[in-house]
């Protein structure tokens, strides 16, 4: 989930998003809006299909084939494949496309800022998304580049910054799925910022509209937000409330990251209750931390941990994550010329 990281796509395809079980036979009108529907939902098969066509994209020249290379960037970013991202941006930067590339700028500036954050390169994040919120064309791309900037600021450790740009955002003007996913940042930040009553209530009113909007998927991921924040809490009949609406049909749509992290907060649950860490599941924590914190949980599992004096389980090697391989500082260098 990267604590439901793929929130960020979410923004980035102006809330496009459709739930595998919710919506599986499409026809699309362009091969393009095929791409960016696998980007979303299926990121895996957005890069099979373009290894599968990578060759015949080269001979290609329009806004579709831009299209589809912001598209299959994404895809790249979110499954962490270094050189696949600094392929297409090459590609996307090429003179063949520059002249059906300037209605994407942003996308594809954005999407860089997405790839360096998800491996945790947090300062070029935050360098990227904010030329990227020069180049947003209307209030949903500024929104966009805000709400990415603010993830950025609160896993570089400033989560005080990334309240203050959430703050600017006009919630008001929101509905749906977007006002939902902006409270799921908040919610977010407010767990890090040590306000776990204020996450609880960003949680439950981003699942409420999830569930009007009939995304369940959305709506299982945030419950799973909610569980951490209710433990931090310790507000262990919150936790047991919405630990049953999470049905073995609810838990289906979650991926294995937030499999793992769900069965890390039952574990968690039992030592809140008893207001001590057991042993089995220091044994667990310990095995599986290394990986709830490359998948975004660093935040709530520190805060969980803390609460019952078990802070100790994190050390400074494991909380600050090594990056084994690094992304290009300057990869949206030919449209940010700052960099």
């Amino acid at each position: 989930m990267k604590y439901f990281i793929s929130l960020l796509l979410l923004f980035l395809f102006c809330q496009s998003s459709v739930s595998a079980s919710e919506k599986q036979d499409l026809d699309f009108a362009t091969e393009s809006e095929r791409v960016k529907y696998l980007a979303l939902n299926y990121p895996a098969k957005a890069v099979s299909y373009y290894e599968q066509n990578a060759q015949k994209l080269l001979v290609q020249s329009s806004a579709q084939t831009v299209s589809i290379y912001s598209s299959v960037l994404a895809a790249a970013s979110n499954t962490g494949n270094i050189k696949l991202v600094e392929e297409l941006v090459s590609l996307l930067s090429d003179e063949r496309l520059t002249p059906h590339s300037s209605g994407y700028q942003f996308t594809i500036i954005n999407v860089i800022g997405v790839a360096y954050r998800l491996n945790r390169q947090f300062d070029d994040a935050i360098t990227t998304y904010k030329c990227a919120l020069k180049h947003a064309y209307n209030s949903m791309e500024k929104m966009t580049a805000k709400v990415n900037l603010s993830i950025a600021y609160r896993m570089n450790n400033q989560p005080a910054i990334s309240f203050q740009i959430l703050q600017s955002i006009d919630e008001a003007v929101l509905s749906g799925r977007r006002r939902a996913g902006l409270l799921v940042v908040k919610g977010n930040t407010a767990v890090v910022l040590d306000k776990p009553k204020a996450a609880i209530s960003y949680f439950i009113a981003a699942r409420q509209h999830y569930l009007k909007d009939k995304h369940q998927r959305n709506a299982s991921r945030v419950t799973v937000n909610l569980l951490g924040a209710a433990l931090i809490a310790r507000r262990s009949e919150l936790f047991e409330k919405y630990r049953k609406k999470l049905t073995p049909t609810f838990e289906a749509y979650l991926p294995q990251s937030d499999q793992l992290y769900l069965q890390w907060l039952d574990l968690m649950h039992e030592s809140v209750k008893s207001n001590r860490v057991a042993d089995h599941t220091l044994r667990y924590t310990k095995k599986h931390l290394s990986r709830l914190v490359k998948e975004g949980y660093e935040g709530p599992v520190q805060k969980l941990l803390k609460s019952l004096n078990a802070e100790f389980l994190m050390p400074e090697k494991s909380r600050r994550h090594l990056i084994l391989t690094s992304l290009r500082v300057d990869l949206a260098k030919p449209w940010c010329q700052e960099l």
